[in-house]
């Protein structure tokens, strides 16, 4: 798809100078932390799991790559509470899932107390039963304090739902900011405003939004009671206790019609079903009748009859309860059929406070004038004159290279071509005669004595030297070594272009020792003292290596265009045969390349005399070199992300893999072992110790009890190797303990699922897909192997994935500093093991006086002018980006016309959920609440047709949300969280 094609080099610099608005990365502003409590249900949720996650800057939950929260986890204790440590000032999801007992582990089962006075499915009243569906409720909060204490129930999931899908506008918009109004874009009018992202704001306005529509004070704060100890609220406030019990009696209510729902949507409970409702109805519920999942009078009818069910003789208890009733009971006489509720959240004045208010409105207004400000910040970026002037300079430089990419060209293959003229003359032994020169038409003389080369008269000069391969020994003058340099020094010319290359020596002096060779450095397989014959001792390996070069036009010297590159520059071919063929030749792969230079407008001055240069360091290592066979024998730059065309995608392979289960013992025990043979690739032996009881020293059920004895047994992955005779274990990797008895086939479909026995890499292919037989589908729609017999056929596997050769890491940075103006710099950092699978981080800084690093070199200081941008697209579910500008000291104009200056950043996120179909796998909620894999297609891929415009960024001003871009009809449109919009 469209947005997982590789940015090139020569449109990272215009894209990142011509962008409206900025990135930085998705984590959070540094912040202290503080420990609050969390409490589940009505205080009666035992040995639950309650998962803490932060909601990142751009208004979205931190999840890994695989789409699972980034979290801490607790356990709850008799009251439902567990104690959570977050950090102040932010925005904190909590989520309460179940988990079943499990006496292997020791793990206690969930429990929740029967709160229905006629009893529950499970239980009788005030019975805690085990349970772990009917959970996953969520709470997100804002800036909780020091011990603060706050509820998770199923009333503040359906305030986390609308939070995260809408804020409420509390006034009228008739059109864009500063935009003429644009046809098929609807005006916001005073109401919910769809979102797609958490902020303070929509999660303050959903829990006043949930409360006000069933009653209750807040949702989040006030205590649930508890029913099956109702008699504790007899000497409580009135007003606390009339709260707390309808608080309670809706949700006993609620769990009642919970236990008795059945699911429309697979893996969607009944809770979940509400609040989709909820949230599609803009924070409403059906009053009264309707065909939604649920609608109050029904749930309100429920909680009357529970609550006048409860045996009570306390009469002022008697009283509170029958006030609730009373209160219950007016709803629902005012209730109306088939119609909505009609509730508004308190104002964010009274929700915030005035000052807290008047910033959220100052924030605003700041927004968008700084949106304004980057409106034309391609032509703004840089100060007044400075853009002309850099402008000049790099099409200056772009001139010269365009000019002599063909002379460069044969530059180059004539350096190469030196070093083969050489090792053809000095192999061939005999008289002190060059090698005829007649392939090499640039070379006008060659004489030859001596092991020492002199081309076109003394221009270049050509001899030998044992290379100094390990630099770590005490020996700088080794007398042989597996690599020899032919060294290289001298001056090349083509057309005008000059290129002069040498060694570098000892305090920079020729006669002193060479401390880094230039030429080509040929490595042997075994050692030499002088350059072999590669038929008695192949070459694995060459590295072109210019350690002084430089490289100007001669006929721009003394003039205005004058400029030249000097610096270093190696580049290492590494040689691999076909992994499958050891008969196979070698080819060689791209390994490694790193330039350190500088382009200087003047020649030959050691940076004395210069007015205007920039430096460029440029450092990549390529994936797969050792194992990936090139098309021809020297890969080219071009051919990266490129498949050898003989292993093409699709192509089947027979009898890829096998497999065989057995017995052993091992050290007295009887071990269970599975044999995965792949004939091609890695055959693997995975052995299944026996059962033993061990102390949970690192708690693995994390109830504080360490000394509990649990069921463990440990896994070992060996290598197989064929004999000939038969296969045999060469090595073995340390145990794994896995707390769990051992089972043979559940241990082997947890290794399915992960993709080990289905998706099988073989060197110098790629990686194939073998299909397994499954069993049917089970509720949730995941797939499990089928029982496997003690020996399988061999299988087939479908090539779905072709190796490639791809570049682990590239780092580009470059600085221009020109006459008496400030310094830019760009530095640029990728990671792409495929064409659609990469990771960049770039950042360009101007008018900074120091750096950071981070991932990459990031301006400081007082006048500086930065854009910042990553993208991450090697995920199975979704893009993930941010683009960050900054302007230290701008100016902005508000709306009313007043100016203020202030440290500004901009930040636009991106997180664009893959169109996928089918969904190859998802994860749930397993036995032992932890996330578990559940494999949906057995298939080696699925469709995606997400397209750009489908998009969505939240819009991030000085580390708040304040709104969100995306494609309406067609339009880029900004629509800011107080509901008003502009085009972008």
């Amino acid at each position: 798809m469209a947005m997982h094609k590789l940015l090139t080099a020569s449109l990272m610099f215009p894209a990142l100078v011509g962008l409206v608005s900025g990135c930085s990365d998705s984590g959070s502003s540094s912040s202290s932390t503080v420990s609050v409590y969390v409490q589940a249900g009505q205080e009666d949720i035992n040995h639950a799991i309650v998962r803490s996650a932060a909601i990142t800057e751009a208004g979205w939950p931190n999840e890994d790559a695989e789409g699972r929260l980034v979290r801490s986890e607790y356990v709850t204790d008799e009251e439902g509470a567990v104690k959570a440590v977050i950090s102040t000032g932010e925005l904190q999801l909590f989520e309460v899932v179940g988990r079943e007992a499990d006496a292997v582990t020791a793990t206690v089962a969930t429990t929740v107390r029967c709160q229905w006075v006629g009893g529950c499915a499970a239980g009788a009243f005030a019975a805690d039963m085990a349970q772990t569906d009917n959970l996953g409720w969520r709470s997100v909060a804002y800036d909780l304090n020091k011990n603060e204490r706050i509820r998770v129930t199923p009333l503040t999931d359906l305030a986390a739902q609308l939070a995260f899908d809408y804020v409420y506008n509390e006034s009228a918009d008739a059109g864009a900011t500063g935009v003429p109004n644009v046809p098929d874009v609807p005006d916001v009018a005073v109401g919910w405003v769809e979102t797609g992202y958490y902020s303070a704001f929509s999660v303050e306005q959903a829990i006043s939004q949930v409360s006000r529509v069933f009653g209750i004070s807040n949702v989040q704060t006030t205590e649930p009671a508890d029913l099956t100890q109702i008699n504790e609220w007899r000497k409580a406030d009135a007003a606390k206790a009339a709260d707390s019990i309808r608080y309670g009696a809706l949700l006993a209510a609620w769990a009642h019609r919970a236990e008795n729902y059945t699911p429309l949507v697979t893996g969607v409970d009944f809770t979940h079903a509400v609040a989709a409702d909820f949230s599609a109805n803009k924070g409403q519920m059906m009053q009264q009748g309707g065909t939604q999942t649920l609608n109050l009078t029904a749930l309100y009818t429920d909680a009357i009859a529970n609550l006048q069910a409860l045996n009570v003789t306390d009469a002022t208890l008697q009283g509170y309860i029958a006030g609730v009733v009373s209160g219950l009971q007016a709803d629902i006489d005012a209730f109306a059929a088939d119609t909505l509720t009609a509730e508004v959240p308190d104002t964010l004045q009274s929700l915030f406070g005035q000052s807290e208010y008047d910033d959220f409105v100052l924030g605003i207004k700041r927004t968008k004038a700084f949106v304004g400000v980057l409106r034309n910040y391609s032509e703004t970026f840089f100060e007044d004159g400075y853009k002309a002037e850099i402008d000049q300079y790099v099409d200056l430089l772009k001139k010269i290279g365009d000019e002599h990419a063909a002379n460069l060209d044969l530059i180059l293959d004539a350096y190469r071509e030196t070093a083969e003229l050489y090792q053809e003359t000095y192999l061939a032994g005999g008289a002190n005669v060059c090698a005829s020169t007649a392939l090499y038409p640039w070379v006008t003389s060659c004489t030859y004595s001596n092991g020492t080369m002199t081309l076109n008269s003394g221009k270049i000069i050509v001899s030998q030297a044992v290379a100094d391969v390990n630099t770590t020994d005490a020996d700088d003058n080794p007398t042989s070594s597996n690599a020899i340099d032919i060294l290289i020094r001298g001056t090349y010319e083509q057309g005008t272009l000059r290129f002069v290359v040498d060694n570098v020596y000892e305090d920079d002096n020729a006669a002193n020792d060479i401390l880094s060779a230039s030429g080509v450095r040929v490595y042997f397989t075994t050692p030499v003292s002088e350059l072999a014959d590669p038929a008695g001792n192949e070459i694995l390996a060459y590295e072109m290596r210019w350690s002084d070069f430089s490289l100007y036009d001669t006929s721009r010297v003394g003039g205005a265009e004058e400029a030249e590159v000097t610096g270093s520059y190696r580049i290492f071919f590494r040689g691999v045969k076909d992994p499958q063929d050891s008969n196979s030749e070698r080819r060689f792969n791209i390994d490694t390349v790193v330039l350190n230079g500088r382009i200087s407008d003047k020649v030959g001055d050691d940076n004395e005399q210069d007015v205007d240069y920039s430096s460029l360091y440029v450092a990549a290592t390529s994936t797969n070199a050792a194992q990936h066979y090139p098309e021809k024998e020297f890969a080219s730059f071009n051919g990266f992300f490129t498949p050898n065309p003989v292993f093409a995608k699709g192509s089947i392979q027979n009898d890829l893999v096998s497999y065989a289960t057995g017995e052993q013992t091992i050290g007295g025990q009887n071990v269970q072992y599975l044999d995965f043979y792949v004939p091609l690739g890695e055959s693997q032996r995975f052995r299944f110790y026996p059962t033993v009881r061990r102390e949970d020293t690192n708690d693995s059920d994390r109830d504080g009890d360490i000394t509990e004895l649990v069921s463990t047994h440990d896994l070992e992955i060996c290598e197989l190797n064929d004999s000939g005779s038969g296969w045999a274990v060469s090595s073995c990797q340390p145990k794994q303990r896995l707390y769990a008895e051992r089972d043979l086939q559940l241990a082997i479909n947890d290794l399915w699922e992960a993709g080990v026995f289905s998706r099988v890499e073989i060197p110098g292919r790629g990686v194939y897909f073998v299909t397994w037989p499954t069993n049917t589908a089970d509720s949730n729609g995941c797939l499990t192997l089928a029982p496997l017999a003690e020996t399988g056929m061999p299988m087939s596997g479908e090539l779905y994935e072709p190796m490639v050769l791809g570049l682990n890491a590239v780092r580009v940075t470059g600085e221009v500093r020109l006459n008496d103006q400030p310094r830019t710099l760009l530095d640029v950092l990728l990671n792409a093991p495929d064409a659609d699978r990469y990771k960049l981080t770039a950042a360009l800084s101007h008018d900074y006086s120091g750096l950071t690093s981070s991932d990459v070199y990031l301006g400081t200081g007082s006048a500086l002018d930065r854009i910042v941008l990553s993208f991450d697209t090697d995920s199975t579910f979704k893009t993930t980006g941010s683009v960050a500008v900054y302007k230290d000291g701008v100016a902005l104009t508000l709306e009313d016309g007043t100016t203020t200056t202030l440290d500004s950043e901009l930040t636009a996120y991106l997180q664009q959920n893959y169109n996928l179909a089918p969904l190859p796998y998802k994860y749930i909620t397993g036995a032992d609440g932890k996330y578990d894999l559940c494999v949906l297609e057995n298939v080696s891929e699925v469709t995606d047709s997400t397209v750009l415009s489908d998009a969505v960024f939240t819009l991030n001003f000085r580390d708040v949300v304040y709104g969100r871009i995306r494609q309406e009809n067609g339009i880029w449109l900004i629509r800011y969280i107080d509901g008003s919009w502009e085009m972008l």
